[in-house]
């Protein structure tokens, strides 16, 4: 008599079970990468709204009162600062002044260079520390833009305007508006 139940032979069900955790391993790698890019993508956007959060409490501050407001981004220490402050001096912001918040870029959120709207451009000078936007009633001393670099390597603006203009973030690098010289404008 002939037995139609057949038993397995053991080779065949290691070998089965280990192409089963092998596909399970693979897909699981595959679902972690994806998880870690979606992640990274995410801690830049964030940091790179909060820096342009920053920028409008600056000018809105600013336009709400007599007081004057700092960004400051340092190269050196990979950070950027809010300050108030109430001396005309801008170039030496005395220390007592008040810090408003402070913030340190990630490797998720680089800062990469500056552009001012005139021009001055920080990959251009040598041993740049420290970059400053200052806002007063009127709006921006300066406009331009600040280019920033997520974990992949692609560049970022956030573009400040000099007028009273919404700051904004913008993927790639953005064009900034420039000040009109007096002979170019036709009225």
């Amino acid at each position: 008599m002939w037995n139609s139940r057949r038993r397995p032979r053991p080779g065949f069900v290691l070998i089965e079970i280990m192409m089963a955790v092998g596909l399970m391993s693979f897909l699981l790698a595959i679902g972690i990468i994806s998880f870690e890019a979606v992640w990274g993508h995410s801690r830049f956007k964030n940091q790179a709204r909060e820096l342009v959060h920053l920028f409008q409490m600056a000018q809105e501050a600013a336009a709400q009162s007599d007081r004057r407001y700092a960004v400051i981004l340092d190269f050196s220490e990979g950070s950027y600062v809010l300050r108030q402050f109430a001396s005309l001096d801008l170039e030496t912001i005395p220390e007592d002044e008040a810090i408003i918040h402070t913030g340190y870029f990630t490797d998720t959120c680089q800062l990469d260079y500056v552009l001012y709207d005139d021009l001055d451009d920080t990959r251009e000078r040598e041993n740049v520390t420290e970059v400053r936007f200052f806002a007063g009633r009127s709006g921006w001393q300066y406009g331009g833009k600040v280019v920033l670099r997520d974990a992949d390597g692609q560049p970022w603006s956030i573009v400040i305007s000099r007028m009273v203009a919404p700051i904004r973030l913008v993927e790639g690098e953005a064009d900034i508006l420039l000040p009109q010289k007096p002979d170019d404008v036709r009225f």
